[in-house]
C-alpha cells in the first residue's frame, strides 16, 4: 500500500519548527542539508525501511561513540566538483583529505559495528584514499605545499632560499656602508612589486645607482634597487615563477585525479549525508523517550507528547492519550477554551507528519493512521490583504480542503463553523463532516456546538472526547476522556475571569429559561459517565497493582520452595556423607551391631535422596552450545560437548564432565547469556592451593578435606596440596584411604622430593 503526500499544511502544525529544533543539534551541514528535504514517505515500504534504519542508527549511538566533523567548509569546496576547470588552493585540497578520512571513519565504524540496514549506503562510501594520501604528501597541516612535495620544487626552494640569502647579504652591504646614514631612510630590506629594495632618502643618487620602485605617501622616502642586484633580483624573480608553475602542476595533478573519481565522490557525499542524517537525529532522540509508531487504521496514542511543547518544556510537558477502533473515522473533541482541545488537535497532525517520515515520536506508545495527506485549518486565518474577515479566511481554507481531501486523508479542524450565526454555523459544520466521512476521510474537529456533539454521538463512525479541566486550580488537565461530550462553561471561566456578578446572575437566568429538560438530562449523562470513566480507569490501576502482586508474591513462592528442596537434598547430603565417615570409624574400631546400624540409616538416608532426586527433572532437548543453570552448584555453563550418558560443561573455563541425569536446572535465553555468564577460553593460572593437616587426628583431618575438596571443585580447580607431615604416617594413611572411592577425586599420589615428598599428597581433581 503506497502513501500519498501533501505537505501543503505542515506549517500550520508547526513541522518546520520541529525541523529546526532537530537541524538546532546538528554538526554536519550535509545532514542540515538533507534535513530540508524530510518530507513525508510516500511508500509503505520505504517508510518501514526508514524507521529500521532509524531504529538500528539509534541502537548504534547508545552503545558506540560517535566523532562527528563540521563540514561547511568541505561543502564549498565540493560545489567546485560541477566546473571540471575549477582550481583547488591548497587549503581547499586538505579540507578535501579530511573529509574523506570522515567519510572512510564513519564507514568503518558501522562495518566494525556490524550495521544492517544501514550497510546498503556504506557500499557507496568510497575510500579514494589515493586522492587523500596525493594530498596529504604535497600539503602540510598549514595548508601550504611542502618542500618535498615533488623533487623539482624542493630544488626550486633551494635556490630561492640561497638567492634570497645572496640579496640580503648584497643589500646590507649597502645599508651598513660608510656613508649609509646620508641617504639611507631605514636600515631594513623591504618588498616592492616582488622586487627587494631599501627605504632611501631623495638624495640618494648621490650615493648609489638603481632603480625606484616605489614612492611613499609624503614623497619623502624613495624604495629603491640598487644596481647591484638587479640580476640577483631578476633571478629571484623566474625562480618565484618556476615555483608557481611547479605548484599549479602539483595541484593540477590531484585535480585531475579529483575529477576522475567525481561519480565516486557524489556517491560518497550523497551516502555520507544520509547515514549522517539517520547518525545525528538519533543523536538528538538517544536521551529523550520515544517510541517507533506501526500504521494501519487504528490510532492509539499512549502517554504521547506535542513534539515542540516537549521540546520546549521538558518535563513539564503533559502526554497525549487518545484511541480510535477501527471504523471509527470522527472524533470531536469538546469541552472548555483554554482546555487544550487545540493543542490535542496539533499533537495529532504533528506527531502524524513526523511518524510518516520515519522519525521517532516522543512517547511511550503508538499507532498512527496510514495517511499521506495531513490537512488542516487550525487558528486565525483573518486576511487583511485580501480583505477576508475571519470565517471568511476559514472557510476559504476548508474549501480547499474539501477539494484536496480524499480517501485516507487526515483533516482536522479546530472550532468548525464558529465565527457566524450559530444555529447555520452548526448546520454547516455538520454537512462539512458528513461529507468528508462519505469519502472515506478521517476527521477529528474542536468544537462548542451542541449539533455537532449529538451528531457525533448518533453515529457508529464517531468518537467524543473530552478535555478535562481543573476547575479547582482553574487550569487543563491536558487528557481526553473518550465518550463524554464536554461542557463549554463560558460563564464559570468568566467568574474566574472577574466579570461583573449581575453579568453572571443574568446570564444563568437567560441559560435557565432556554435550556429544556433534554438537555439537562444529557449534561447528567455526561456528568455520571465522566465520572464512571474516572472510576473505571482508578479501579483498572488498582487491578495492575493486584496482580503485579501476585505475581512477586508467586515468583517468591517458586524460590521459596526450589530453596527449600535444595537446602533438603543439602542436608541429606551432609548427613550421608556423616554416615560413610561412621561406617569408617566402625571398620577401624569394630562394635556390637554398629556397623549394621550405620549401615540401616546409609540406606535410609539414600533412599530418601534418591526420591527426591527422582523429582528434580533434569534439563531437556539440550544441544552442544546451549548455556545452562545448574542448580546444585548455582553456577552456569555452556555446553561442549555430549554423549550418549554424559555432558561436558565449560565453567569458568573449566572442562567438568556430569551426568545428563544431574544437568538440573534451566536453560539462559538468548537475550540473558550476556549478562548470566561469561565462558573463559581457557582457565587461568592460580597459585598453589594447600590444605595443612599436620597434628590433626585422622577423623578431624579427613572432615577438613572433605569440605576442602567441595570448595576446590566449585572453585574450578583441578589440583591441590594436602600438606599432612611424615610423623607415624597413620595420618597419610587415613587420609588417602578417605580418598580412595571420593568421586571428587581422579587420582592421588605422594608429592616429589622437591615439592614436600612424603609430607605431602598432590590430589588431582
Amino acid at each position: 500500500m503506497s502513501l500519498r503526500t501533501d505537505m501543503s499544511h505542515s506549517e500550520t502544525l508547526e513541522f518546520p519548527l520541529f525541523k529546526d529544533y532537530l537541524g538546532g543539534s546538528f554538526v554536519s551541514s550535509f545532514s542540515r542539508q538533507r534535513l530540508e528535504k524530510l518530507t513525508v514517505i510516500r511508500d509503505s515500504q520505504d517508510l518501514s525501511a526508514m524507521q529500521e534504519e532509524m531504529a538500528e542508527a539509534l541502537d548504534f549511538v547508545k552503545n558506540s561513540p560517535l566523532e562527528r566533523m563540521r563540514d561547511e567548509d568541505f561543502v564549498e569546496v565540493y560545489k567546485k566538483l560541477d566546473d571540471p576547470l575549477s582550481f583547488y588552493e591548497p587549503q581547499e585540497m586538505l579540507t578535501f583529505s579530511e573529509f574523506l578520512k570522515q567519510a572512510r571513519y564513519v564507514k568503518a565504524t558501522l562495518h566494525e559495528w556490524e550495521a544492517k540496514h544501514l550497510k546498503r549506503y556504506l557500499s557507496n562510501i568510497y575510500a579514494l584514499t589515493r586522492i587523500s594520501d596525493e594530498i596529504d604528501d604535497v600539503v602540510s597541516e598549514k595548508g601550504e605545499i611542502k618542500d618535498n612535495a615533488s623533487p623539482k620544487l624542493s630544488s626550486i626552494r633551494s635556490d630561492l632560499k640561497k638567492i634570497k640569502k645572496d640579496i640580503n647579504k648584497s643589500l646590507n652591504s649597502v645599508i651598513f656602508s660608510r656613508d649609509a646614514d646620508k641617504f639611507v631612510q631605514e636600515t631594513v630590506v623591504t618588498e616592492r612589486s616582488g622586487r627587494f629594495t631599501i627605504p632611501c632618502k631623495g638624495n640618494f643618487r648621490q650615493y648609489i645607482q638603481g632603480i625606484v620602485h616605489d614612492r611613499s605617501a609624503s614623497g619623502q622616502t624613495f624604495f629603491v634597487e640598487p644596481s647591484s642586484t638587479v640580476q640577483l633580483n631578476n633571478s629571484h624573480h623566474e625562480l618565484m615563477a618556476d615555483e608557481r608553475n611547479e605548484i599549479s602542476r602539483i595541484i593540477a595533478s590531484i585535480i585531475t585525479e579529483i575529477n576522475r573519481h567525481s561519480k565516486e565522490i557524489r556517491l560518497t557525499v550523497e551516502n555520507y549525508t544520509e547515514v549522517m542524517f539517520r547518525l545525528e537525529t538519533a543523536l538528538f532522540y538517544k536521551e529523550r523517550p520515544h517510541c517507533f509508531p506501526s500504521f494501519g487504521d487504528r490510532l492509539r496514542m499512549k502517554k504521547v507528547h506535542h513534539p515542540i511543547i516537549f521540546l520546549e518544556k521538558g518535563s513539564e510537558s503533559v502526554p497525549l492519550d487518545i484511541e480510535m477502533e477501527p471504523g471509527q473515522n470522527l472524533g470531536v473533541v469538546t469541552g472548555p477554551n483554554t482546555g487544550g482541545k487545540t493543542a490535542a488537535l496539533k499533537s495529532l497532525g504533528l506527531n502524524h507528519i513526523i511518524a510518516s517520515c520515519g522519525l521517532p515520536l516522543f512517547g511511550k506508545e503508538a499507532d498512527m493512521y496510514e495517511t499521506g495527506d495531513v490537512l488542516a485549518d487550525i487558528g486565525d486565518k483573518q486576511s487583511l490583504v485580501m480583505d477576508l474577515s475571519t470565517f471568511s479566511s476559514h472557510m476559504v481554507n476548508i474549501r480547499d480542503i474539501l477539494e484536496a481531501a480524499g480517501s485516507g486523508s487526515l483533516v482536522l479542524m479546530d472550532e468548525l463553523g464558529t465565527g457566524t450565526e450559530p444555529r447555520e454555523g452548526a448546520a454547516l459544520a455538520v454537512s462539512i463532516c458528513e461529507m468528508l466521512l462519505s469519502r472515506g476521510v478521517r476527521v477529528f474537529v474542536t468544537t462548542h456546538f451542541a449539533d455537532m456533539k449529538n451528531f457525533a454521538l448518533s453515529r457508529d463512525d464517531s468518537a467524543v472526547f473530552a478535555v478535562e479541566f481543573d476547575y479547582k486550580e482553574f487550569e487543563p488537565r491536558y487528557s481526553l476522556l473518550k465518550g463524554v461530550a464536554g461542557k463549554s462553561d463560558p460563564i464559570l471561566i468568566s467568574r474566574r475571569l472577574g466579570f461583573p456578578d449581575e453579568v453572571i446572575k443574568r446570564s444563568e437566568e437567560i441559560i435557565e429559561s432556554q435550556q429544556d429538560s433534554i438537555e439537562l438530562g444529557l449534561e447528567e449523562v455526561n456528568t455520571l459517565r465522566a465520572e464512571l470513566l474516572r472510576e473505571r480507569e482508578s479501579v483498572r490501576n488498582r487491578q495492575l497493582k493486584v496482580l503485579e502482586r501476585e505475581a512477586v508474591i508467586e515468583e517468591r513462592e517458586r524460590e521459596l520452595k526450589k530453596r527449600l528442596e535444595k537446602k533438603e537434598s543439602e542436608l541429606l547430603e551432609e548427613a550421608y556423607r556423616l554416615l560413610e565417615k561412621g561406617r569408617r570409624l566402625a571398620k577401624e574400631k569394630p562394635g556390637k551391631g554398629k556397623e549394621k546400624d550405620i549401615d540401616a540409616d546409609l540406606e535410609k538416608a539414600g533412599g530418601r535422596l534418591k526420591k527426591l532426586e527422582s523429582k528434580k527433572k533434569p534439563v531437556r532437548d539440550i544441544q552442544e552450545g546451549d548455556v545452562i543453570h545448574l542448580d546444585k552448584y548455582d553456577k552456569t555453563g555452556k555446553v561442549l560437548e555430549l554423549d550418549s550418558n554424559n555432558a561436558y560443561i565449560d565453567m569458568g573455563g573449566i572442562r567438568v564432565k556430569i551426568k545428563r541425569s544431574e544437568l538440573v536446572g534451566k536453560k539462559i535465553e538468548q537475550e540473558e547469556k550476556i549478562k548470566d555468564v561469561k565462558i573463559s577460553g581457557s582457565a587461568s593460572p592460580e597459585q598453589r592451593m594447600e590444605l595443612v593437616l599436620v597434628g590433626k587426628r585422622v577423623e578431624e583431618g579427613c572432615d577438613m578435606l572433605d569440605k576442602f575438596l567441595d570448595d576446590s571443585v566449585l572453585s574450578g580447580r583441578d589440583k591441590i596440596y594436602v600438606v599432612h607431615g611424615r610423623g607415624s604416617g597413620q595420618l597419610r594413611k587415613g587420609l588417602h584411604e578417605f580418598m580412595r572411592n571420593d568421586p571428587r577425586v581422579k587420582s592421588y599420589q605422594v608429592a616429589p622430593q622437591g615439592e614436600g615428598g612424603q609430607a605431602v599428597t598432590v590430589v588431582s581433581l
